[in-house]
């Protein structure tokens, strides 16, 4: 079902565990409540994604990520580039708290997280106090959908809202690194660049 950006709306959805399309910064994405492992389990099953493939997470501020990014891997070094490259396309992979996200992360000790640089995405985080999980959508290995209107004619019965934002006409990814022990490994270079 298509709906307009309402923002009540969509926050109630989420909060009910359902999936939703929205357009965000990079492409349109898949998201729902990353703490709700049915909502999630769907997400996995509308895009036919491998098991052992993690999603990453949104959050609205840096002090959310200290809730799921275990704090010696919050190094200044870690923060300054959260601080420098947030809010936008750069997705930070780094040590997870344990016991938390387990069902996102596919049994790794790490989890992908990102302050999206979207008005919307922006506000529907701070009306909710979990972190929301997202992946691109599309079925995995294929490409993504650009419009709200082809995601409804694809994927229209399996998901439970798609947000109409309209068209994306440059749909880059976002960036991904890693950091261990603040070594900087790029995993995608995307819209941002970051030097190793």
């Amino acid at each position: 079902m298509i709906i307009s950006s309402d923002e009540n709306k969509i926050v109630e959805a989420l909060t009910n565990g359902k999936v939703l399309a929205i357009k965000t910064d990079t492409v349109y994405g898949l998201i729902c409540d990353a703490l709700n492992k049915n909502a999630t389990d769907k997400i996995y099953k509308i895009k036919h994604r491998e098991a052992k493939k993690p999603l990453s997470i949104f959050v609205k501020n840096v002090e959310d990520v200290k809730k799921y990014i275990d704090e010696s891997a919050l190094t200044n070094k870690v923060l300054d580039i959260m601080k420098t490259y947030w809010p936008g396309a750069l997705t930070i992979v780094s040590k997870k708290k344990k016991d938390i996200l387990d069902s996102i992360a596919c049994g790794l000790d790490s989890i992908g997280i990102r302050i999206p640089n979207d008005k919307l995405l922006l506000s529907i985080l701070d009306k909710i106090d979990f972190p929301i999980a997202q992946t691109s959508c599309n079925i995995s290995g294929e490409k993504e959908y650009t419009d709200a209107h082809i995601i409804d004619e694809n994927l229209g019965s399996e998901i439970d809202y798609i947000v109409d934002g309209g068209e994306i006409t440059n749909n880059i990814a976002s960036t991904v690194i890693r950091i261990d022990n603040d070594i900087i490994k790029v995993l995608r270079q995307g819209d941002i660049i970051i030097d190793e």
